[in-house]
């Protein structure tokens, strides 16, 4: 189960109504994972800076089991730069990916 926060300083005026829909198909695809188990949560008009700037900026947790290593990841973030540079015009030198793993034990399921 893929479990996304998104945390941008982009108005949310300026985050399109379908954009933590498309990140969770976006997410599904690149993670081979299905849909139904995808979560997302876009938490706009952020007070952030990176480097030293407060021009529109994002930074994406992202955990999933069984999915992230040093030689895939950047598969990953390839595929997602340009969805968020494209979508909310962010500046790809001002994304900030981090990948999570976790063990299948670490998420609660109803039993």
């Amino acid at each position: 189960m893929p479990l996304c926060v998104f945390y941008t300083n982009v108005p949310d005026k300026d985050v399109p109504e379908n954009f933590e829909t498309d990140l969770a198909k976006i997410i599904a695809e690149v993670l081979s994972k299905p849909l139904e188990k995808v979560v997302v949560n876009v938490l706009p008009n952020q007070r952030m800076v990176a480097g030293g700037s407060s021009e529109p900026n994002c930074w994406m947790n992202l955990w999933s089991i069984n999915v992230f290593d040093k030689e895939r990841n950047p598969g990953y973030a390839a595929k997602l730069y340009p969805f968020i540079t494209e979508t909310l015009g962010i500046k790809s030198e001002k994304i900030c990916l981090l990948f999570h793993a976790i063990e299948a034990y670490q998420k609660a399921m109803p039993s």
